[in-house]
């Protein structure tokens, strides 16, 4: 396995995108009028039902081969709701109410934002097929607000390439048994307003540029209040492809701090993979070697259950190459019969597991079928494997069992072809793991149980006329102007801020450094010691800077004072703050009592200067009891200093 902390991601031509989805604030579900509540009590479940899904056909009269796939699975389905947020709609016995007209505008306002040249002019709700279980009807209701937008990232532009509203699926309630041919949801995220935001994976050849990415749309969402915020409101589905290998779309990466790792692990795995079609030819193989012949090897264990084997020609050393960190070949088969057959990974085996009779230690989830050095043996004594074969053995029911076999010999011959294009699921250690067949495009058809809903281009006009500023604009300017960083001007985005920021530095001309420490710094350090202080504190003290009623160094005193008793007038704030009134004759004393403190042999120098400087002012403030400007303490600490020096 090559070193996923080493790779050079534009010479193993790395390319990857986003599909960016997003709660949008809204009062009602897109398609009914159920309010967009998270029921976030299991126990407070007041019904539920089930469903069984089978595949139909396409517009094209084709079956897409990512619904067969899950219908293969088998799911039974079982629902979870609660009638606070859930109608007949979300059980899928109504057909769905007129679209929700405020997500249509927002979805026209974000295609604004991101620069989109190309808007619907009519909104037609197209059907996308889920099997999954996820929605109740089958099918996810979606349009297109624009195409043909942009951001800004490194100094090129990647292109937004559609932006779409639609429904939000089920939260499936039970991931930690993917063997279980019963799933749950709760239904009450079923219809939520969501954007997706797909970008053009050719424009992204790095890590880092995915990321920058992903923040760009996240901040456009921030800016523009459309965004709902909260735990589950935002997902990424991540497209990556490397030369030779082919698209794979990754789903359920929410920590933007995980972009790294998990490109890393898909670009070994799908070297890895391009490694193992070269050294498969190499030896000669070809898809009909692989048979579905299986052997019934039951009467070598212990154990009532099945157990199968099928020989894998050529194959020896194969199934133990790493993949993927701690994950080896054979487990990328395995995902597939484990999910598709719900046989868990303890009951499948494959040879290059066993060393000298010892399970390798190489895999996150190694087999438990107990086959030793002896029983090793025997297997082979009734497979009679040649020299580079190998095998792989299977525990189950018979028909649970064959199925399983099945699905490995598919995808063993799919190693043949390289990379297959497949839908994994991203899981917490940075890998993947085998979700569905991609989707093709035989799954989206026009829903027949909405109208097109026609929107002129003077409306669409009107509704985007006023945007404010966009992200990557405000940075220039704070940047420009006050030498803000993007971190800076992230948190101000983030904790909804900018509105205020322009406000304390136009109208009431506060320091621009001053006014982001009032709106940022001062409200996170009170909420780390749990003092939580509101907008209209945060509006008083910067009135009272203002008016110069107090000085910045009172800050800390003021909010103390403000956040136990809001309702104090100004008076009566001024009284307790304990000013001292001193002469400048008692403050030239105190700081060269400060000075004396430090010792005048530390003040030798220019840079002795700059380095005590902070400090002694720091103790002048301090036993002035912050009645006096910073500034001014500066000014005469630095006649002092350049005295004593």
């Amino acid at each position: 396995m090559i070193d996923p902390n080493n790779l050079d991601f534009k010479k193993l031509g790395f390319h990857a995108g986003l599909e960016v989805h997003h709660h949008i604030i809204s009062k009602r579900k897109l398609f009914c009028n159920c309010p967009t509540i998270l029921e976030e009590d299991p126990e407070n479940m007041e019904y539920s039902f089930y469903r069984y899904f089978r595949p139909v056909l396409g517009e094209m009269g084709d079956f897409d081969p990512g619904m067969l796939v899950e219908f293969e699975k088998g799911y039974k389905v079982i629902y979870l709701a609660n009638e606070r947020n859930t109608c007949t709609y979300e059980m899928d016995e109504t057909p769905p109410f007129f679209p929700d007209m405020e997500a249509i505008e927002k979805g026209y306002i974000l295609s604004e934002y991101f620069h989109c040249t190309s808007f619907a002019e009519e909104i037609v709700v197209n059907r996308k097929q889920y099997l999954d279980g996820s929605i109740t009807t089958g099918f996810q209701r979606t349009f297109i607000s624009a195409r043909d937008g942009w951001v800004p990232v490194n100094g090129k532009k990647v292109r937004i390439t559609n932006l779409h509203i639609e429904e939000d699926a089920a939260r499936r309630v039970n991931w930690d048994d993917t063997s279980s041919r019963t799933v749950y949801f709760n239904l009450d995220r079923l219809g939520f307003p969501l954007t997706e935001i797909i970008t053009e994976y050719t424009d992204v050849e790095t890590p880092e540029e995915l990321l920058e990415t992903a923040k760009q749309i996240g901040r456009v969402l921030r800016i523009s209040k459309i965004g709902r915020r909260g735990l589950g409101s935002a997902r990424q589905d991540v497209n990556i492809s490397i030369s030779g290998g082919d698209r794979v779309e990754i789903k359920g990466v929410q920590d933007l701090d995980l972009f790294d790792v998990m490109c890393r692990n898909e670009v070994v795995r799908q070297y890895t993979l391009i490694e193992l079609k070269e050294e498969m030819l190499k030896r000669g193989l070809t898809k009909d070697e692989f048979e579905h012949t299986y052997v019934d090897i039951s009467h070598l264990f212990q154990s009532e259950t099945k157990h199968f084997a099928v020989i894998c020609p050529k194959m020896k050393g194969l199934f133990g190459l790493e993949v993927q960190p701690n994950k080896d070949f054979g487990l990328e088969i395995f995902e597939k019969s484990m999910l598709i057959t719900g046989v868990p990974r303890a009951d499948h085996y494959h040879s290059d597991e066993s060393d000298v009779g010892f399970i390798r230690e190489n895999s996150d989830y190694p087999s438990n079928l107990g086959i030793d050095k002896q029983l090793y043996e025997k297997i082979c004594a009734i497979l009679n494997p040649k020299e580079n074969d190998a095998f792989v053995v299977v525990k189950g029911s018979e028909k649970q069992a064959m199925h399983a076999l099945k699905k490995i010999i598919e995808r063993i011959k799919m190693a043949l072809d390289g990379v297959p294009q497949e839908t994994r699921r991203f899981v917490k250690n940075g890998n993947s793991e085998f979700l569905r067949v991609i989707h093709g495009k035989d799954r989206i058809y026009p829903d027949t149980d909405t109208p097109p809903v026609v929107i002129s281009l003077d409306t669409i006009e009107e509704i985007t006329r006023d945007i404010g500023r966009r992200p990557w604009e405000v940075f220039e300017e704070l940047n420009s102007e006050y030498g803000f960083s993007q971190n800076k001007v992230d948190l101000l985005i983030r904790d909804e801020q900018l509105d205020s920021f322009y406000k304390f530095t136009t109208e009431l001309n506060m320091n621009a450094h001053l006014a982001y420490k009032l709106l940022i710094d001062i409200p996170r350090e009170n909420r780390r010691k749990d003092v939580i202080i509101n907008e209209e504190i945060i509006e008083r003290i910067a009135e009272l800077l203002a008016s110069e009623i107090i000085i910045p160094e009172q800050l800390n005193q003021v909010i103390s004072l403000l956040s136990k008793n809001k309702h104090l007038t100004d008076e009566e704030l001024i009284d307790r703050l304990d000013i001292k009134d001193l002469s400048s004759k008692e403050l030239a004393a105190i700081v060269k009592q400060k000075i004396d403190f430090i010792g005048k042999d530390k003040l030798q120098t220019s840079e002795d200067e700059q380095r005590y400087l902070p400090k002694i002012v720091a103790l002048v403030l301090k036993e002035c009891n912050y009645s006096i400007k910073g500034q001014t303490v500066v000014s005469l600490v630095n006649s002092f200093i350049k005295e004593a020096i």
